[in-house]
């Protein structure tokens, strides 16, 4: 069983993220119920029963040993918004605030985990059934199995309103995902606005978001409307959100839990009526395990979560994307024919680790094809010096033989074939560490840390 709480000076720690995490990628009803649970006696709730309610039907689930509930029982009650599905928890004895809160937050993550698990019930996929091609997603290119996921993940957010978080590496094309959602959903014909919240200052960016009234601070000089109010019905991308502070985290909170708004300066609140979807290339678990990130905006967030594949995971892809790219990136340089590329070249860019992913792709082949000029032909020659990959590279492999030294642990071993695997690369590529790195996938500043942690170990 994973932890939910811990003890500390005789008071019960915040519900931990990776409970949570599990529970929002349960697979049936019973198990959300069952972890919800879980959840809610490790927090020290004397718990009466668990009841759903989906669009008339209900189901009630009750812990083992559990006793009936009497008048005085204790009911948190949530629903999901623009959907069907209700949870009810009954318990015994009075909560504290930050206890009924977490539960509260981790209710509603189960209520809205039901909602998916029935939406999807209703479109089952014939068994053993072979799909002739992935779901059409305006934008994401590719046929392998990480983007016909990440595809059906995309049209399964974009058929309900609930919050999505969508994470990944930069240049994975989180915003990309995000707009086909948007695009997808009955909100398709409101605003979609993106934000970028590492772009601005924390007062910045608050003013940004929710607006400000005249005289609210020097230079107000009449009243402006904010971001969220003017995407009200349709969708807000609050990208980078892991670079937020904790004051305009505390707002942002508030607008999830009560869709409203207060422009800075202001007195009175406003209703807005607007979907979010937030993105980070952050670990957003981490951050909240660190105290970086609160963990209350971490639950309502990571209520539909999405991890785009990086690159190298889906290097399948790579022919279509360069076809692809290619096609528009002849439009862009105003070529009437467009460039191709050698066999071997593709093949390189195949075997590439692509640190940058789709965006270091599309940059790349944009390079090589206004050197190659129009109706050129991209080559093996330069497409090399952009990957650091020899043509034998292109196609081959590195070999290395591993010996267990007697009474070597396992770690120690595997560091030190880490510290030996790197040299073999190194002087394969004639003792250059910047193009050593790349062939390992790892920028090089990451490769040396990596080394010297590695170095440590063996050691001590």
């Amino acid at each position: 069983m994973v932890p939910i709480g811990r003890q500390s000076k005789g008071k019960m720690c915040s519900i931990s993220v990776r409970p949570l995490a599990r529970l929002a990628r349960c697979a049936s009803v019973e198990s959300v119920l069952d972890d919800f649970a879980e959840i809610a006696i490790e927090k020290g709730i004397d718990l009466y029963s668990i009841r759903f309610v989906r669009a008339g039907l209900q189901r009630e689930f009750k812990p083992p040993a559990a006793a009936e509930a009497d008048r005085d029982a204790g009911e948190i009650e949530v629903g999901v918004e623009g959907g069907q599905t209700r949870l009810v928890v009954k318990f015994r004895g009075p909560l504290s605030d930050a206890v009924q809160c977490e539960i509260e937050d981790a209710a509603h993550l189960a209520a809205h985990r039901i909602e998916l698990l029935a939406e999807r019930r209703l479109r089952p996929e014939r068994a053993g059934k072979v799909r002739e091609s992935s779901p059409v997603v305006e934008g994401l290119i590719g046929d392998s199995e990480p983007m016909r996921r990440i595809k059906d993940e995309i049209l399964t957010a974009a058929r309900n309103n609930s919050t999505v978080l969508i994470s990944g590496e930069s240049g994975t094309g989180k915003e990309i995902a995000a707009r086909a959602i948007h695009h997808l959903s009955n909100r398709a014909k409101a605003p979609f606005i993106p934000v970028n919240c590492g772009a601005f200052a924390e007062s910045l960016l608050e003013s940004e978001l929710f607006g400000y009234v005249k005289g609210a601070f020097t230079g107000a000089t009449a009243n402006r409307q904010g971001l969220f109010e003017a995407a009200s019905g349709g969708t807000i991308f609050l990208d980078e959100i892991g670079e937020t502070t904790q004051a305009v985290q505390v707002r942002l909170l508030r607008v999830l839990q009560e869709r409203r708004v207060r422009p800075v300066g202001a007195h009175d609140e406003l209703d807005v009526d607007v979907r979010v979807i937030a993105a980070t290339n952050r670990d957003l678990g981490r951050e909240v395990d660190e105290k970086r990130f609160r963990h209350d905006l971490y639950y309502r967030l990571h209520v539909l979560p999405l991890r785009m594949p990086p690159l190298r995971q889906h290097q399948a892809d790579i022919p279509l994307l360069t076809r692809h790219f290619l096609g528009h990136i002849t439009q862009r340089l105003g070529f009437t024919t467009r460039p191709e590329i050698e066999e071997d070249a593709l093949r390189m860019l195949c075997r590439y680790h692509w640190p940058g992913n789709v965006r270091e792709l599309e940059t790349m082949l944009e390079r090589l094809a206004a050197c190659a000029g129009e109706g050129g032909v991209i080559t093996v020659a330069q497409v090399q010096p952009e990957t650091f990959l020899d043509q034998k590279d292109a196609s081959g492999d590195i070999e290395y033989v591993a010996v267990l030294h007697a009474g070597e642990s396992l770690d120690e071993h595997f560091k030190r074939q880490e510290l030996a695997l790197y040299k073999i690369v190194r002087d394969s590529f004639g003792g250059n560490h910047s193009r050593a790195a790349r062939r390992l996938g790892l920028e090089r500043t990451a490769l040396y840390h990596r080394l010297d942690r590695a170095r440590q170990k063996v050691m001590e």
